[in-house]
């Protein structure tokens, strides 16, 4: 799910987590002649060293970018998330310490941190026109199936720690019934459901290779994108990240 206010480059809707519709086509950077998405790419170079040899760890699985099309979605992701990487840099700084821990108690590869960057900027207070809420945007009915508490008194997806938790038994759920890392990720953005049905209609051999709605199909380079920024922020002209306590509610 994707908070729509956040930041442009955040502007996928927040339908990932609810009865798995299909996202509203809403893409703003599209990659054609005369938009700033096109000048960007184009404008935009990223070290060799960082694409090679062209193959990336995500979540310890092996993810080919040999194929151009690949390559060529990745660096539009980069090209888009690295404009707004600076301001994100700053919550990293104090939501990755909180997080990263809670994923290691789960199981959860360090890498899904990341998917709270995508999601709502890391604002734990990012609310989509369609309800999602939270760091991790869950809409209300995903959030009280793994474990939250919502209603009128109270609403847990505000709780950067709680709903944490809740994002790491989600993730676990999905790997239970796919084993692949990518096709969880993708889960998150479409559902369980959807993502599951679209294995078995279209036999790929490696998730990535789905074909889904726009916004889904660039998610996961999305995510992978946000990974290659934060590991290599010298390349994008910031700093290391320096971890802070979080300010208690």
């Amino acid at each position: 799910m994707i908070f729509a206010a956040c930041s442009s480059f955040l502007s996928l809707p927040a339908d990932a987590q609810g009865p798995d519709p299909k996202p509203r086509r809403i893409l703003p950077e599209e990659e054609t002649e005369g938009t700033p998405a096109y000048e960007d790419l184009n404008a935009f170079e990223v070290a060799d060293s960082l694409l090679a040899p062209n193959v990336l760890l995500f979540c310890g699985q092996k993810v080919n970018l040999d194929p151009m099309d690949r390559q060529r979605k990745l660096r539009r992701e980069l090209a888009s998330l690295s404009r707004a990487s600076s301001a994100l840099q700053e919550r990293a700084e104090i939501f990755f310490p909180l997080v990263e821990p809670i994923l290691e108690k789960h199981g959860i590869p360090e890498d899904f941190k990341f998917l709270m960057v995508i999601e709502s900027g890391m604002n734990p207070d990012a609310r989509s026109p369609v309800g999602a809420l939270g760091l991790w945007q869950f809409m209300k009915g995903t959030a009280r199936e793994y474990g939250l508490k919502v209603n009128r008194k109270i609403d847990e997806r505000l709780d950067a720690e709680k709903s944490t938790h809740a994002a790491c038994r989600y993730l676990k759920d999905a790997y239970s019934k796919f084993h692949d890392w990518v096709a969880v990720a993708q889960s998150y953005n479409i559902g369980q459901n959807r993502i599951g049905s679209e294995l078995k209609r279209q036999q790929v051999e490696e998730a990535i290779d789905l074909q889904l709605v726009e916004e889904t199909n660039r998610y996961i380079y999305r995510l992978m994108a946000a990974k290659i920024i934060f590991t290599h922020p010298a390349n994008f002209g910031l700093k290391e990240i320096r971890y802070r306590k979080l300010r208690r509610r």
